[in-house]
């Protein structure tokens, strides 16, 4: 018998490249997959992913009603299922229809008037909205169907032969849950006063068990000690209500808007759904949404908790002293003593996310078990699981509160949000989507087979994929395989990737085999056989290598220095990077303009910044090379090298000449004409000065502006003493070199 209760390949590979010592000739990279949010960056088809990072199986999964079948709907907000497994009823939105789905047949039991339904979905979209919507369903002591409608009035319908009217109120228009007890006595919740009424099994005289100061009342839930268990909106409170004597006490302050959705455990620990998102505002107005948008739309985190209506007019809410209700049976309703104020309830940590999950024990300590921005919409203990249904990437959470263990059970990715849950005769589970809605199933067992299909693998540029390893437990008669693609367009579904490989089975290091590209995709296929127990991954570990690539040099400048000290100091500085990481040199070298071989300035730098000194070299144009080499992270035989020219430098540390110099005396004055030029350099500047005086005195061009090698000058001094005087020029060029000329004249005595 061949067994493969493990495999764990650990080997150190690369893709496919002996390397020689530190020589890094290819860069090898491995892509790791190992933890939950590396795993959610791609499509899971039939499996599910745990906190841990694991895939496995997922239950097998078997849409029951697709979005066509339910006409004119655009939200599921409740499903029940018969005990015996005969039917499954739906409740929905907005138009408040109830379907019943048996035996692969769909039939609508309400709104009875079969004129008022829409035929078709074009039907759907311009038909009237009724603006009624099913949040609540449950079985009477007989076993009859009962729904909660919701709407201009809050109604409680039992299904039997005929419909029947077992509850009605004016002043209540929204039933968010019905809930009965051992003898069959209903409890119902509502908005937007916050009230719950007592019915008996089969319809009478409601009465209020409880009144609270929030506006709705969205689930209910039984104690393991027989306590009614109700959560509130508003100020997201979970009320635990004595149905006998009419005591209540806050057992849970969440410190969030709303209690979404409420179970327990056999154990007694109860189960809470906490949210700052408008949940149930959000099973309203998705309808909403999706009328002003399109069908589908996600519902928004920040939606008004209270849902709009149309005002019909002659519906004023009637203040708490005002109360009056009408039921089947029932005439005038007498309002019980409100309850005495409840003691200080425990307090949740604040909002910090969308939603969370808390855990209640039996002995009332509160711990949070799970947070994120989702909204949870419903809650289902099974098996020792807490079901999670969450939008708005139509997720079904598991969670393990025993190890504080959680997993994504379940993903549909064309319906939004799932809306609500429920078990059905064989141990399997009913799952309601909205936007678009569907009917799923999930089957206790796993699936045959699963795929997952990850994310773009980004090598950054054209590389050589080499090989695929796992780690994963592999029970007898379990395998996995894989194919892989490869392209080098950032979007999968573009033509030019290559196809897909032939599947392969995973069970050592494998050859990926597919063309050399930027972005790699993989898909593996995880398959139980005969088996009941799935395979579990752990991590998925993929290879690529990038050949040596050349250095990169982004810049290179040479500056005058900035000491005006030393004007000969050049400046060369540059910017560079290698694609691989590897190491690099620097070489400087410089050259005459005109002339082809290159003098070395400097080797092996290892920075690219160099300070030349020029006085080295006679004046003229240069230019400087710098080269960036990489060969200590490279075989010498596959060592690259960029380079880079700069600009034309000019040398130039010899000082502008004074030429043609023509002085003149006449009388007491002195005039004296010149031309400085420079071979390489602006004349910048001319001064001068008199019998080796300190302070000198600035001169002009003829033309009045420096802006060329050759200047003119022309300068008079008067008023000059009789006697020997020496007339000292000094002319800079623009890098600052300066020529001092003295001339000497004589101011005769008669001058």
């Amino acid at each position: 018998m061949n067994k493969k209760p493990f495999l764990f390949l650990t080997a150190v590979w690369t893709a496919g490249i002996l390397l020689a010592g530190p020589a890094k000739a290819v860069t090898s990279v491995i892509t790791r997959h190992s933890k939950s949010e590396h795993f959610l960056k791609g499509k899971l088809d039939n499996l599910m992913v745990d906190s841990d990072g694991n895939l496995r199986l997922a239950r097998r999964a078997e849409v029951l009603l697709k979005p066509e079948t339910l006409v004119g709907v655009w939200t599921i907000n409740t499903v029940l299922a018969e005990p015996d497994g005969s039917a499954v009823y739906l409740g929905t939105s907005p138009n408040g229809t109830l379907f019943k789905y048996a035996r692969g047949q769909t039939e609508i039991l309400y709104p009875t008037d079969s004129s008022s339904r829409p035929k078709d979905a074009a039907a759907a979209l311009t038909a009237p909205l009724r603006n009624e919507h099913i949040f609540a369903l449950a079985f009477d002591a007989g076993g009859r169907l009962l729904a909660g409608i919701s709407g201009k009035q809050a109604r409680l319908i039992r299904f039997d032969k005929e419909p029947t009217v077992l509850f009605q109120s004016d002043t209540d228009r929204y039933i968010y849950a019905v809930l009965a007890d051992s003898q069959g006595t209903l409890y119902i919740g509502t908005g937007p006063k916050g009230r719950i009424y007592r019915l008996p099994p089969f319809g009478g005289n409601a009465e209020i068990v409880f009144e609270s100061r929030d506006k709705n009342i969205l689930s209910l839930a039984w104690a393991k000690d027989g306590s009614l268990l109700a959560g509130s909106d508003t100020r997201g409170l979970l009320y635990q209500i004595d149905v006998k004597t009419r005591t209540v006490r806050v057992l849970y302050d969440s410190q969030q808007k709303e209690i979404t959705a409420l179970t327990t455990d056999p154990e007694g620990s109860i189960y809470l759904a906490a949210s700052s998102a408008a949940a149930v505002a959000g099973r309203i107005d998705s309808a909403a949404q999706a009328l002003s948008k399109s069908p589908g739309r996600p519902q928004s985190d920040t939606e008004p908790t209270e849902p709009e209506e149309p005002d019909e007019g002659g519906d004023e809410e009637e203040e708490p002293g005002e109360f009056h209700m009408t039921a089947a049976n029932t005439v005038e309703e007498q309002r019980p003593m409100p309850p005495t104020a409840p003691p200080a309830p425990p307090v949740g940590p604040g909002p910090r996310a969308a939603s969370m999950l808390v855990r209640i024990s039996p002995d009332g300590f509160a711990r949070e078990i799970f947070s994120d921005r989702v909204v949870f919409y419903d809650l289902l203990y099974q098996d020792g699981i807490i079901l999670a249904a969450t939008g708005n990437q139509g997720r079904l959470f598991g969670l393990d509160p025993v190890i504080d263990h959680r997993s994504i059970l379940y993903q549909n990715d064309k319906s939004a949000q799932i809306t609500a849950l429920t078990a059905d005769a064989e141990k399997g589970l009913l799952l309601a989507l909205s936007n678009p809605p569907q009917l799923v199933r999930l089957a206790p067992e796993a699936a045959p087979e699963g795929t997952y299909t990850s994310d773009l693998i980004d090598a950054g540029q054209p590389a050589r994929w080499g090989k695929i390893q796992a780690e994963a437990r592999l029970p007898e008669d379990t395998s996995i395989r894989f194919s892989v693609r490869s392209g080098n367009l950032n979007e999968p579904n573009d033509p030019t990737f290559s196809p897909w490989t032939a599947e392969q089975e995973l069970t050592k290091p494998a050859d990926l085999g597919c063309p050399v590209a930027r972005y790699l995709q993989y898909r593996l296929t995880l398959v139980r056989g005969k088996s009941a127990q799935s395979p579990l991954l752990q991590e998925v570990a993929i290879a690529h290598s990038i050949p040596n690539l050349p250095p990169q040099i982004q810049s290179l400048q040479v500056q005058p220095s900035k000491d005006k000290q030393k004007p000969y100091l050049f400046q060369i500085l540059a910017r560079a990077s290698d694609e691989n990481g590897d190491t690099l040199v620097y070489h400087f070298d410089f050259r005459k303009q005109g002339r082809k071989r290159w003098i070395s300035l400097k080797k092996d730098s290892e920075k690219p910044v160099f300070e030349w000194d020029s006085r080295t070299v006679e004046d003229g144009r240069y230019e400087i090379r710098l080269t960036a080499d990489d060969k200590r992270s490279n075989h010498p035989s596959d060592a690259l090298t960029s380079s880079r020219i700069s600009e034309t430098v000019i040398v130039d540390n010899t000082a502008p000449t004074v030429e043609d110099v023509h002085l003149n005396v006449q009388g007491r004055t002195v005039e004296i004409r010149f031309s400085a030029a420079d071979v390489f350099s602006a004349v910048a500047e001319a001064r001068y000065t008199l019998n080796s005086r300190e302070d000198w005195a600035g001169l002009l061009p003829d033309d009045q502006v420096f802006d060329t090698t050759e200047e003119q000058f022309t300068l008079r001094v008067e008023n000059l003493e009789p006697g020997d005087h020496v007339l000292t020029l000094a002319v800079s060029d623009s890098p600052g070199n300066t020529r001092y000329q003295s001339f000497e004249f004589t101011i005769g005595q008669n001058g």
